[in-house]
């Protein structure tokens, strides 16, 4: 069997899953995988159509999220076993209602699953933006500090679409990010950062 063939724990590699990526995740053997990407919805409270004339034409989202979106049993797993992620959905729901609560416990059930199929020096990177960008990192963190993978790594990087290079800004009213967790031993804490728009405001290096 070819190196690109072999299989990753128990799901052969190149294997494309279009499905709800919870069971399928619950369905994979731990410390399998070297690398996770997210491009999850953002919590933006609008609802989103494909473009007239695509390929996926008459597709739409409702990015807007409410308690009967979410499983009671997420709810009570994380409660019963990961009390600070727990905490942290509570504080989101009193600081912002229970849209926030709901969006964070969706995403928090499945970072618990990816934490688990990660290899001991994986990495993890979700794009989100500044609509609950904040409550992620939190998430990130407890889930990855106390899921018994160690103080992480993190590294931001806050994208600009229309740029061709990374510099140091100061913070901006609105932008995407992607947030790194690496699993392994302490490391120092970057950031990288080119922020979205015409105000950008350059940082001198030190």
């Amino acid at each position: 069997m070819r190196r690109e063939e072999q299989a990753v724990g128990n799901v052969p590699n190149r294997t494309i899953f279009v499905h709800d990526n919870l069971p399928v995740l619950r369905g994979m053997d731990s410390a399998s995988v070297d690398l996770v990407y997210l491009d999850p919805p953002f919590n933006s409270g609008q609802e989103w159509a494909a473009p007239i004339g695509s390929e996926a034409a008459g597709a739409s989202f409702r990015d807007a999220w409410t308690l009967s979106d979410i499983d009671v049993a997420w709810a009570d797993e994380i409660e019963a076993e990961h009390p600070a992620l727990h905490h942290v959905l509570v504080a989101a729901g009193f600081a912002h209602g229970d849209p926030m609560r709901s969006y964070l416990t969706f995403m928090a059930i499945r970072l618990i699953e990816m934490q688990r199929v990660l290899k001991p020096n994986g990495s993890i990177y979700l794009h989100c933006d500044d609509t609950a960008g904040a409550y992620l990192k939190v998430l990130m963190d407890a889930v990855f500090a106390g899921g018994g993978g160690g103080i992480p790594q993190r590294d931001r990087v806050a994208a600009d679409e229309g740029a061709q290079r990374r510099e140091a800004v100061r913070a901006h009213p609105r932008h995407a990010a992607l947030l790194r967790e690496r699993r392994g031993a302490d490391v120092e804490r970057r950031v990288g950062a080119a922020e979205r728009g015409p105000s950008r405001q350059r940082v001198p290096p030190p």
